[in-house]
Formats: C-alpha cells, sequence, structure tokens
C-alpha cells in the first residue's frame, strides 16, 4: 500500500496564505451617485450590484467554514499519525 506524507507546517502555512486572501477580498460599495435618479436601468444595475455583494459575503463565509474544517481535518490527521507513530 503507498504511502501519504503530510506535511503539516506547510499544508498549515497555506491554510492561513488562504484566509488572509480571504479577509482581504472585499467589494467595494457604489456610492450612491445615482441621487434622485429613477432610471430603471440604474434601479436593475443597483439590484444587481447587492446580489453580487450578497454573494461575495455567502462565498466568503463558506470559504472560512472550509478552511477551518480542513484546519480541524489536518490536526486531527497530525495527531493520529503522532499515536500510531509511538506504538
Amino acid at each position: 500500500m503507498g504511502q501519504i506524507k503530510l506535511n503539516y507546517q506547510t499544508v498549515m502555512n497555506q491554510l492561513d496564505e488562504v484566509s488572509q486572501a480571504v479577509e482581504a477580498l472585499m467589494m467595494k460599495k457604489a456610492a450612491d451617485k445615482a441621487g434622485e435618479n429613477s432610471l430603471e436601468f440604474v434601479t436593475k444595475w443597483t439590484a444587481r450590484e447587492a446580489e453580487v455583494n450578497e454573494m461575495v459575503s455567502n462565498f466568503k463565509e463558506a470559504l472560512i467554514k472550509n478552511v477551518q474544517d480542513t484546519r480541524s481535518n489536518v490536526k486531527t490527521l497530525k495527531e493520529q499519525d503522532e499515536a500510531i507513530a509511538v506504538k
């Protein structure tokens, strides 16, 4: 059977980089330059922009959860490897 080696520190460093990149991911809120403008295009544009902001926010939440889960799983693998090595 093949052997899988876990380079714990490398994986954790990569997860840290992903976490930092997620935190840096931001959508700028559009300044309300439309003012009193009531064009249908502007209304639709603003609504779509809000939808995109919501999708980015949901993506960030999901990615943060995935990183946390991966970090937990990697720690568990390391602990299991250490327990097996002791035997």
